[in-house]
């Protein structure tokens, strides 16, 4: 009897074990489609939680070859067995990995001294501490044996991670635009001027990790927080301190300090940044070139101020009806702006840079107390909504005498001239606006890798060329399957690659002129398979006349994903708009994307229609299909299937010049990776409910 009964278990665990199978169908689907490549990681699963205190990928150390610098630990890690540095650079065309140790001192389980070789390459390294585990600073250390007596500088400002203007997906091409506009320009030093994230949720904070890891890899950033990041947890976490002072080269001082409203004092500043700031132009008084960083602009003013801190007849608080160049920010606490404008004046600060206002102004102060000139810029937002654009602001600074010069001037560059009311075109335009494409560059993620897509629609961009170095994450030992494609006497060229760990490193060259467009795919397995349509719901299920009809087509690609770009609908030959619904953001795969298309027929009489679904995948293969409709008046019954599918074709062929489909409000598309874990979650369930029954029918048997 006990034999028997043990036989029942097995097979019932056996049938389980056959049930599996069954159960992740689209599992085994997808794991076929990519036989022989691999998943790429997250995009933010690669992001890590910052041990340091003072010093992050927003805000490296800064040292010289056989220099030191003091990390502040947020955690104790009790003894450290060593550190090192690494970095991937770019050496005439060869991507090489430079690998240093660090020499370690302890000087409290919080404290601990890291110092480079006095050989160690110039650059911006990862820093990775060996203690219980191996602990990662990524980004964290600017190794800088010299400083060029000029010095580029890249501003971006409000990146408003994971959203944009109408849609995320805008805010997106935005980014990813900025990135490539500050490969052409080459800067010395990136600057964000704060709101890097949107609601400073950790998954924004991360994914702002990885952004800045991704694309702007070979260049060191400096950032401040803004009022999008309060509370501060999440970007301390992640991004780096809220606060900081950075010399570079003996010749430049840059000091960043958090200005939000929020925080429980009169104002945007709060007394302890006052004395950051203050102690920091102390001690660095002697550094000849000072710039300082705050997202809240002191001054909503566009051209020349002659006047000095303390005149309260020409810089009067904010309110309505009182012409002032003080900003409304500001005004609340007149004592702190007239304390910080008096640093500035007598420290002879270069320039202030701010943001916030998500648009240009720019204030050239001059002080009759102290004969000093400073430059308040404030920028636009390089992301998200604007009153005229999107950019990112580029300056030069002689590191000699202090002058800001702008070598790269967008059309209608306003400088410093006097505009009234306030206004300003001094950033460079990038990316997309509603109706407006400037370089709407966009990148597309699926489950097995990438493509990046490049456009050029700004005549002022005519010779836009760049050697990008791209980091994305990456399976670990994948093959590199790579495609590229080009128009308009666009090139573009793999110039080399290097997988070191998760990453996948990436040396592009491409040149962009106006109106050309470059493609570039890199992924873990080739495209052999078209898109897959699928009509999966539609409302109502009987077509009527004189009545809206409401399709949904599910399409999906599990290799290199579905062109969102490229989709056509067309009801009796003519074309209807359609629905894209994309993922939420870049980060997300590109494998499953929905179509929603409304149908309208006037008409008496039973009529039959044909609707026609095109769509690409990102290798540029074509899927069609073509359905029969037929609209009846009300209370008409038919004898077959008022909606048919009559065929399919597929058809393969060059990746079609991208056009950019009307963006609409996105909704969340599961993508396979939630396919499957929805799938696994049922078998295991099942699993486990067989082998409940199991055991409750071998204690009824003993009994």
């Amino acid at each position: 009897m006990v034999i028997d009964n043990l036989n029942k278990l097995i097979l019932s665990l056996v049938s389980a074990l056959l049930i599996i199978p069954l159960v992740l169908e689209p599992h085994l689907l997808l794991a076929e489609t990519s036989s022989t490549g691999a998943w790429i990681p997250d995009y933010n699963s690669v992001a890590v939680e910052l041990i340091s205190e003072n010093i992050g990928p927003l805000a490296p150390g800064v040292v010289k070859p056989g220099g030191c610098i003091n990390v502040t630990l947020r955690l104790e890690l009790g003894s450290i067995s060593g550190a090192y540095a690494w970095m991937i650079n770019d050496e005439n065309g060869a991507l090489k990995l430079h690998n240093y140790t660090l020499i370690t001192h302890m000087y409290n389980s919080k404290l601990v001294e890291l110092c480079t070789p006095i050989g160690i390459v110039n650059g911006v390294y990862d820093i990775v501490i060996k203690a219980d585990r191996d602990y990662v600073i990524p980004r964290s250390l600017w190794v800088l044996s010299f400083i060029p007596s000029k010095l580029r500088v890249a501003v971006f400002s409000d990146l408003h991670i994971e959203t944009g203007s109408p849609t995320p997906r805008e805010g997106d091409i935005n980014r990813f635009s900025a990135s490539v506009i500050a490969h052409w320009v080459d800067p010395g030093l990136v600057i964000f001027a704060g709101d890097i994230t949107d609601t400073a949720s950790e998954s924004e904070s991360r994914i702002a990790q990885t952004y800045r890891y991704t694309y702007l890899y070979k260049y060191p950033v400096l950032s401040v927080p803004g009022n999008h990041d309060w509370p501060g947890d999440t970007y301390t976490n992640y991004l780096g301190p809220i606060r900081w002072v950075r010399v570079i080269g003996e010749k430049l001082l840059v000091i960043g300090i958090y200005t939000v409203p929020y925080a429980g004092f009169e104002g945007v500043i709060a007394p302890e940044e006052i004395s950051f700031l203050e102690e920091a132009l102390v001690n660095y008084s002697h550094i000849p070139v000072k710039i300082l960083v705050f997202h809240y602009p002191m001054f909503y003013y566009q051209g020349e101020l002659t006047t000095r801190y303390d005149d309260e007849e020409l810089l009067k608080p904010y309110a309505p009806g009182v012409v002032t160049p003080v900003s409304s920010y500001w005004s609340p606490n007149m004592t702190a702006f007239r304390y910080v404008l008096r640093l500035i004046e007598d420290y002879n600060v270069t320039a202030v840079i701010s943001g916030h206002i998500h648009r240009d102004l720019f204030t050239k102060y001059t002080s009759t107390r102290t004969g000093t000139t400073t430059y308040f810029m404030t920028f636009t937002s390089t992301a998200h909504g604007v009153p005229l654009y999107n950019g990112i602001g580029v300056f030069d600074v002689d590191l000699e005498t202090g002058e800001i010069t702008f070598p790269l001037q967008p059309p209608n560059f306003t400088g410093f001239t006097n505009v009234t009311p306030p206004s300003a075109t001094n950033s460079l335009p990038l990316g997309v606006l509603p109706g407006t494409y400037i370089t709407p560059i966009r990148v597309f993620h699926s489950a097995n890798g990438y493509t990046a897509i490049f456009e050029n629609m700004h005549p002022w961009y005519n010779n836009l060329s760049a050697r990008l170095l791209w980091a994305f994450p990456w399976p670990i030992n994948s093959q590199v399957v790579l495609s590229t494609n080009t128009t308009g006497n666009a090139t573009l060229h793999l110039v080399d690659k290097l997988s070191i760990g998760n990453r996948l490193f990436t040396l592009i060259d491409i040149k962009l002129p106006y109106s050309s467009t470059a493609k570039i795919s890199l992924y873990t397995i080739s495209d052999v398979s078209p898109p897959l349509i699928e009509l999966y719901r539609s409302i109502p299920e009987t077509p009527r006349l004189n009545s809206t009809l409401t399709m949904y087509f599910n399409i999906r690609d599990f290799e290199w994903g579905v062109n969102t770009d490229y989709v056509s609908v067309e009801f009796n030959g003519t074309r209807v708009s359609v629905q894209v619904i994309r993922p939420i953001s870049c980060i997300d795969w590109y494998n499953n994307v929905s179509l929603k298309v409304d149908l309208y027929l006037r008409g008496a009489n039973t009529t039959v229609t044909l609707l026609r679904v095109v769509v690409a995948d990102l290798s540029g293969k074509v899927s069609e299909k073509l359905y029969k409709i037929v609209f009846t008046p009300p209370g008409t019954t038919l004898s077959e299937p008022p909606i048919s599918e009559i065929r399919e074709e597929t058809t393969t062929s060059p990746s079609p010049s991208p056009t950019l489909t009307p963006g609409t409000s996105p909704t969340p598309t599961p993508s396979p990776r939630e396919q499957v874990e929805l799938f696994t979650i049922v078998a295991v369930s099942i699993v486990a409910l067989i082998i409940i029954v199991a055991i409750v029918y071998l204690l009824r048997a003993k009994k």
